[in-house]
């Protein structure tokens, strides 16, 4: 908030004051209401962004693989403008790289290690199509933005973003040998929001459906 912003509500406020001891009954409240319309900053526009998801990284202690999966649902309204997907997952170090080449499956036979992650639209899963399905059995990273068009709009109501892994985690004594296979999964939905500066503080702004 700037210097001079201040210092012209410090303006009007003692103004204000003055009017309200010098003005009579009505005339002073209508100087009041006046005098405070006058201050009150016009609404901002802005966009707002919720974002659901997970970071994990497996710590099994063994070579032997264990399973993780998790879900987490998301709203959709008509006001949604996009939804942007981050996926990135570090399946694949130094130890399995040698005991592929010295045991050729050895890995596999103790579980396959992989990332799933799927999002569906309303009342899909778990036995319909997903909206998009990307899976990792390697260092793997995806990023795509879905833009709500007129012409092809998302689904309104609630979403499910669903993963299923499996992977392991073990700390060795030189550096180099540890696995620690891990992933990240961001869903982020932008929708507009406005901002009033006589109820909100900055970062805060109220959903335009809300105002609808």
């Amino acid at each position: 908030m700037s210097l001079q912003f201040i210092l012209n509500r410090g303006v009007a406020l003692a103004l204000l004051i003055t009017l309200t001891l010098m003005s009579p009954g009505c005339l002073s409240l209508l100087s009041m209401r006046e005098i405070m319309e006058d201050m009150k900053e016009d609404p901002k526009s802005r966009s707002q962004d919720t974002r659901v998801g997970w970071d994990y990284t497996f710590d099994t202690q063994d070579f032997e693989s264990t399973e993780y999966s998790n879900e987490s649902e998301f709203l959709i309204d008509p006001t949604v403008s996009q939804i942007e997907i981050f996926f990135d997952a570090s399946i694949g170090d130094a130890v399995s790289d040698i005991v592929n080449e010295t045991f050729p499956g050895l890995v596999e036979e103790v579980g396959a290690r992989y990332v799933e992650i799927s999002i569906w639209e309303p009342g899909e899963y778990p036995s319909g199509t997903p909206f998009l399905t990307e899976r990792a059995t390697e260092n793997y990273e995806f990023i795509e933005t879905y833009i709500n068009e007129d012409s092809s709009p998302f689904e309104n109501g609630e979403w499910l973003l669903t993963v299923e892994s499996r992977g392991i985690g073990v700390e060795a004594p030189i550096d180099i040998f540890s696995v620690y296979d891990s992933f990240s999964v961001k869903v982020t939905v932008s929708r507009p929001c406005v901002f009033f500066a006589e109820v909100h503080e900055v970062g805060e702004c109220t959903d335009l459906i809300d105002l609808e």
